[in-house]
């Protein structure tokens, strides 16, 4: 079977998971249940495998095709969309890395199920050319050492994304996540995304090969790669919106209770509250069209990779955030106006979209994503990823 006629198996095996995935997410964020039984039917499905290339499994498909998927998901788990991020981002590092061993071996673990989970930021600082976890040399190998937070899914992986300076630049430590040395806690206590387990990684002298430091020398593959972290928390909100769209829609199905002031006594025949059904069905669907024209322009960015294209799906991914943080926020919020009263019963959960739509947007914020855009706009000022920026602060100064 040629990958042109496995992706569509493939695609048709993760409808088949995520079709299910809505049914228990509201008890599974009451009660704190981990989904780790959902991820792993993902990826036996082949959610991982979607971008790695032909050549190591996968099947290399589109970003447009990728951005379908994760809005399903998140339709039915948010916090799964969210898992899966620093999976997908290290699966598209690697398409950038020069051939070698750990580039072999990383592309062919994500095409047979295995998952990447993330280790960049620290708690501390946002700086990151201040960071504290580090390398040093012991023989013919390095020892990692130091703490990382907001480890989102690095609880349910494989192997381990750790970012570290090296030499004055910034690399990727690749380790194993049963590797000797290495401590995964999952005490992330945000009030939204509870279960995508982004709390704390301890590395204490934990060993690295030398090639499994991936560099980040290729100044367009760090501009690409914060759109495309980007793109993927808008996948997620897009898929928030589209969740609060359809469980609004079967709350006013089975409303049998209408308001003093209402035009009928019949709340789904009531046109003010089909109008706000209609506002949030409308809400989700641009959310999800602009996802749908950023993935556009990320992969027109890998057929012709140039300067031009890099500041271009930085501005595009900035203004996506933008839009959809206040598509996701209107929505969710005007949700409850066409459910009344009987909408705030915990046992629906609502609340939880709320919740996760803005965890979400709270881990870039928007106004800085704005701000970007009218600098450019009106100062002509270029878009710089955050990696670059912070590459210059670790060059020697005259």
């Amino acid at each position: 079977m040629t990958a042109v006629d496995e992706l569509p198996a493939r695609l048709a095996a993760i409808t088949t998971v995520t079709r299910d995935l809505a049914e228990e997410s509201a008890i599974r964020d009451a009660e704190h249940i981990l989904p780790t039984e959902q991820l792993r039917q993902l990826l036996d499905a082949g959610v991982g495998a979607l971008r790695v290339p032909v050549e190591f499994g996968g099947t290399d498909a589109p970003v447009r095709v990728l951005a379908e998927v994760l809005i399903d998901i998140a339709a039915g788990d948010s916090n799964l969309a969210q898992i899966f991020r620093g999976h997908l981002g290290l699966t598209e590092i690697l398409r950038f890395t020069p051939p070698g061993p750990a580039r072999e071996t990383l592309l062919r673990a994500a095409a047979s199920g295995q998952f990447f989970g993330p280790a960049g930021a620290e708690l501390n600082t946002t700086n990151l050319s201040t960071l504290s976890t580090g390398l040093r040399r012991s023989g013919h190998h390095y020892l990692l050492t130091g703490r990382k937070y907001y480890t989102t899914g690095s609880l349910y992986a494989n192997w381990l994304n750790v970012l570290v300076r090296e030499n004055g630049e910034f690399v990727s430590a690749i380790v194993s996540r049963d590797a000797p040395g290495v401590t995964i806690v999952d005490d992330w206590d945000g009030f939204g995304q509870r279960l995508t387990a982004s709390g704390t990684a301890v590395f204490d002298d934990v060993r690295v090969d030398p090639e499994y430091l991936l560099h980040h020398r290729n100044p367009l593959a760090n501009d690409y790669m914060e759109a495309f972290y980007q793109f993927v928390h808008s996948a997620t909100q897009a898929g928030i919106t589209r969740a609060a769209a359809d469980d609004l829609a079967t709350l006013v199905r089975g409303r049998t209770r209408s308001y003093p002031l209402a035009s009928t006594p019949d709340p789904s025949g009531d046109p003010q509250v089909l109008q706000i059904v209609g506002e949030v069905w409308s809400k989700a669907y641009t959310a999800r069209a602009n996802v749908l024209l950023l993935a556009d322009a990320l992969d027109e960015f890998h057929a012709a990779p140039s300067a031009q294209q890099a500041q271009r799906i930085l501005l595009d991914s900035a203004a996506t955030q933008v839009v959809n943080t206040e598509l996701a926020g209107a929505a969710i919020w005007h949700l409850f106006d066409a459910g009344s009263a009987g909408a705030v019963k915990s046992g629906l959960a609502l609340d939880r979209h709320w919740r996760n739509a803005r965890t979400v947007s709270s881990h870039n914020p928007a106004v800085y994503k704005a701000a970007l855009i009218g600098d450019h706009t009106v100062n002509g000022a270029a878009p710089r990823s955050f990696l670059n920026s912070a590459a210059e602060d670790l060059e020697p100064r005259a």
